[in-house]
């Protein structure tokens, strides 16, 4: 019998609190010095093959980083694939040293699969050929291998999941209980419905107990969410704290004018990283901090 979702009841102990790292997703053209610390930052390949996967100038007090292999800027722009091989992309991985990094795979959007599942399959197939081919080549890596369970339907995820599930333990055994191992879970950036990224989480936790889990770019609202995700969440990354897309104009030529009456700097990325990125973290500490309600699954 298919399992259903019901709601705990509301009692404390049916009430949690979430603890999820949060990944500050940066681009190529926005890395400065004064980049704030105690800050984790991804760093998304895609974006620095505008300049020939180019070594990025991180400032030496950034020690928090992860990597995006840019599938989705490989879906959505690139007609699909990637324009770089792994060999290139773990060239650049090398040259900053992230704690992890995701190995590379195909996104599964209603806009490149059309609806058709067998679209959908393909680029599962191409999925794990590619987190096995990491795996094969470069598992002595200095960092963490991260590989993403894709789909779009729920039922997707759960098949996908189950066929990356001996390749996730032999990677979980390798790296240890206390590394920065995880598994991605892909498609969600897109997703308006929070109700389908709790499903899909909970689906891809259940096929993958015990595995620490990351939800690639996924807006504030999931995480506003009254019921929680799965405990295995442990890490999620977006770029919407970037206040030079959707922070009112206004406000920020009102900031850069308050700035220049104290001799300070104004300019938008001076305005990203000292107003937008702490008022983001802010509101995802808000999010992760109101208790949650639980779901049961239930037969």
């Amino acid at each position: 019998m298919q399992a259903q979702a019901c709601t705990a009841s509301r009692q404390p102990d049916s009430l949690l609190t979430a603890r999820i790292q949060f990944y500050a997703t940066v681009d190529s053209d926005s890395v400065r010095p004064y980049m704030p610390p105690n800050v984790a930052y991804m760093l998304p390949a895609s974006s620095w093959a505008r300049k020939n996967l180019a070594a990025p100038k991180l400032p030496t007090h950034i020690t928090e980083t992860a990597a995006d292999c840019g599938g989705f800027v490989a879906t959505f722009k690139w007609g699909g694939d990637y324009r770089y091989t792994p060999e290139q992309y773990v060239r650049w991985l090398h040259t900053f040293g992230p704690s992890w990094s995701a190995t590379m795979d195909f996104c599964c959007e209603n806009e490149i699969t059309s609806g058709k599942p067998g679209i959908v399959g393909q680029r599962q197939w191409r999925t794990t050929e590619m987190a096995h081919l990491f795996w094969r080549e470069y598992r002595r890596a200095p960092w963490v291998w991260v590989p993403t369970v894709q789909g779009w339907e729920v039922a997707d995820y759960v098949r996908h999941a189950r066929e990356l599930r001996p390749l996730i333990t032999e990677m979980a055994d390798y790296y240890g209980s206390g590394s920065a191992f995880r598994v991605g879970i892909g498609t969600l950036c897109r997703r308006a419905s929070t109700a389908m990224i709790r499903a899909v989480s909970f689906a891809v936790a259940a096929e993958l107990p015990d595995v620490p889990l990351h939800l690639w770019g996924i807006k504030l609202g999931a995480l506003r969410d009254p019921i929680a995700l799965p405990a295995q969440v442990v890490s999620v990354d977006s770029a919407a704290w970037n206040g030079m897309f959707g922070t009112d104009l206004e406000v920020r030529r009102e900031w850069g004018r308050e700035q220049a009456k104290h001799g300070l700097p104004g300019t938008q990325r001076h305005y990203a990283y000292t107003v937008a990125l702490p008022a983001y973290q802010a509101k995802v500490e808000a999010a992760l901090s109101r208790p949650k309600q639980l779901t049961l699954l239930s037969a």
